[in-house]
Parts: C-alpha cells; structure tokens; sequence
C-alpha cells in the first residue's frame, strides 16, 4: 500500500466531500431527526473557508494518486475565564476514510499525522466530537486512548 498525506486545495473538495456523504449518510440513518440526506454535505465555501485560516488545515490521504481519507483540524485555545485551565488544544471537526479503503490503516495513519500537527502547534490535547451511534469510531478513536470527557444530551419535545 502506498499512501501520501498531504494538504489539500481547493481542487480536492469533490473527492473529500463524496468521502464526507460517504460518514454523513450513517449520520443520517441513525439521527433522521437532526441530519438530513442530501448530495453535497459540505459547501464549497466553507470548505475553502477552511483552506484559507491561518489555525487549520484540511489533510487529505492519497492511496496510488486518489483522495481516499480527510481530517480537518484547527488549532485553538480555551476561552480566558478564571474558571478555566488556560491551554492550547487541537479540534479535529472532521474525519473520515472511504469505506472501500477502511481497515487497510489509512486512518490510524492519518490520525497519527493529526497527532504530529497538533504536537508541533503545541497543542496540549486532541479533541473531537464523536455520534454515540458510532461505535465503530468510538472503538478506533479509543484504541489511540482517548476518554469521554462530555455527553452532549438531547430530549425530543415534539
């Protein structure tokens, strides 16, 4: 297997962005009643958005020349409040391989690569968000040894 992370460009958002329907969709089916089923998931310009701020980067694997895994990863600090530890953390909003090129080790790769960025931005942590539906994340996530610290909660009134 041959793979390349790289940074990606604005060229790269149809690939990173069929890779995003592909984890959107089980998004979708779990939770009808917050994410809906649509084709292009994220928008053009928020992606170049991401492209262009100066605390982030979107990286993107390539495996024989495709785009067959994203992260997006910013760099960011706890708000100053007295009740707060001050600290630099790394938040990766996005992650995702395509699902014909799961369980190769493309993604212990790039989220190691993840790992690296944070570290050299001296960040003091790696955070993310994670659907308590995902299991299969979840169990990836914590064979790295990252630990639940919140539970975003939801109570349907309707």
């Amino acid at each position: 297997m041959t793979i390349n992370i790289e940074i990606a460009n604005k060229d790269d958002f149809k690939a990173v962005n069929s890779i995003i329907k592909e984890g959107h969709n089980e998004h979708a089916e779990a939770l009808p009643h917050i994410f809906k089923d649509i084709d292009q998931v994220m928008p053009g310009k928020n992606f170049n958005e991401l492209l262009e701020d100066p605390n982030c980067e979107v990286l993107i694997v390539k495996e024989y020349g495709d785009i067959v895994g994203f992260a997006v990863i910013e760099l960011s600090e706890s708000p100053p409040f007295d009740s707060m530890t001050p600290r630099k953390f790394a938040y990766m909003s996005d992650f995702g391989v395509k699902r014909s090129s799961q369980r190769k080790g493309i993604g212990r790769e790039l989220f190691n690569e993840c790992l690296n960025w944070a570290k050299n931005r001296g960040a003091d942590s790696l955070d993310l968000n994670v659907g308590e539906f995902n299991r299969k994340a979840i169990s990836f996530y914590e064979n790295f040894g990252m630990k639940t610290v919140s539970r975003k909660m939801t109570l349907p009134i309707k």
